[in-house]
């Protein structure tokens, strides 16, 4: 039996014993939602983050909000981004943080799970997205000899390698599928790094970002966009039901020539300029140069974003892109548009969970979950669960 194989095997094995972690005191795998099916949809929802603050509780995180309870698949690697299969929905997979190397695909419903690698010489920067028929998969990563930016493209029936686009910039990070289907839309956040030196940034001087446009079967680039101020590196994004992207941004401060305040969130509409989301003085100061993780209601047209750094969500209309209001939360990062589109759901690093109505932009107290054996990372995703 393979190395793989014998990982799958006791995972299985684990989560449908309703195997315990020591030390978290919650259920591990995913056995446990076979016994959470309903008749009703909505208890098929799961919101998904990877979790944990050392190595022996890395792993993905998987909350029922009809049960109110969590269960972690342990990775052995810090996660970062969440994608789910578009034709298989109870498949997810977890990207390591930059600069891992790993990824790894969990079959919510048996418990299975499978890890990929990374080429030689490259390194994960922390998110993916399917093809709209799921055979394949897109990582952002990045060449560490070169420090190209890179796509890497996966069969997902076997997680190899078939291609490598450019990037069209320097650390790629989040890239999601457009509405089209056939465009990926990359944050080039402009960030160079190499796994000797961790996360440090190498090229503040001459560092570049942009929020780029690919063709998906061929790896051309389409378009790019960049932000009045270069240091402002495009990090995280969520795309609406017509194609307009809602982007963060975090600063490198440290390496502007003033220090003149910068708006970090931007919408960028098909066939226009980007357009920078103002809020008040107090509040862009609050944020603390640092937006983390961003959601789109196209149902309301509202873009919701969340600052860890500053314990702010903020909300504004994708319309006339007014801010519409906030909510003050310790550490917020993790953040997801429910599978009704109700709320808005937050989560932080103390293993907390708020929910915001959509409707009011009200947080409803009653709603609120609190695992504190876990600690939720940056992102999460909704996804619902079919038999």
């Amino acid at each position: 039996m393979t190395n793989d194989q014998s990982r799958r095997h006791f995972l299985k094995s684990m989560t449908l014993a309703g195997f315990m972690l020591p030390g978290l005191g919650v259920s591990a795998g995913a056995g446990i939602w076979q016994a959470h099916k309903q008749s009703r949809s909505d208890q098929y929802e799961r919101w998904i983050t990877a979790q944990g603050k050392t190595p022996e509780q890395y792993g993905m995180g998987a909350i029922s909000p009809i049960q109110a309870d969590a269960i972690n698949v342990s990775s052995n690697f810090r996660g970062h981004g969440i994608c789910q299969h578009p034709t298989q929905p109870h498949k997810v997979v977890m990207v390591s943080r930059r600069p891992g190397t790993v990824g790894l695909e969990v079959d919510l419903l048996s418990g299975e799970s499978r890890e990929f690698h990374s080429p030689a010489n490259h390194h994960m920067q922390g998110h993916g997205a399917f093809s709209a028929d799921g055979n394949l998969l897109f990582t952002s990563e990045s060449d560490f000899q070169s420090g190209a930016g890179k796509i890497i493209v996966r069969d997902t029936h076997n997680y190899n390698v078939v291609a490598e686009y450019s990037s069209y910039g320097i650390g790629p990070h989040e890239i999601k599928r457009m509405p089209d289907n056939t465009t990926l839309a990359v944050a080039n956040g402009g960030l160079l790094t190499h796994p000797e030196s961790g996360r440090k940034v190498l090229n503040l001087d001459s560092m570049r970002s942009t929020l780029s446009y690919i063709d998906i079967n061929s790896g051309e680039l389409i378009s790019e966009h960049r932000v009045p101020e270069n240091k402002a590196s495009i990090r995280h994004f969520d795309i609406a039901a017509d194609g307009t992207v809602a982007f963060g941004m975090q600063v490198q401060r440290r390496a502007m020539s003033d220090n003149h305040l910068v708006p970090l969130a931007g919408v960028h509409k098909p066939g226009k300029d980007i357009e920078l989301l103002q809020a008040p003085e107090s509040l862009t100061v609050a944020l603390n140069d640092y937006m983390g993780s961003v959601a789109v209601d196209s149902h309301n047209c509202l873009a919701a974003f969340t600052s860890p750094r500053g314990d702010l969500a903020m909300f504004w209309h994708l319309d006339d892109l007014s801010l519409q209001g906030y909510h003050k939360f310790h550490d917020v990062c993790g953040l997801a548009l429910n599978a009704s589109g109700s709320h808005f759901v937050l989560s932080n690093s103390a293993g907390k969970l708020r929910q915001i109505n959509t409707k009011t932009l009200q947080e409803d107290r009653d709603l609120r979950l609190d695992f504190p054996a876990m600690a939720w990372d940056n992102h999460m995703m909704s996804v619902r669960l079919t038999s």
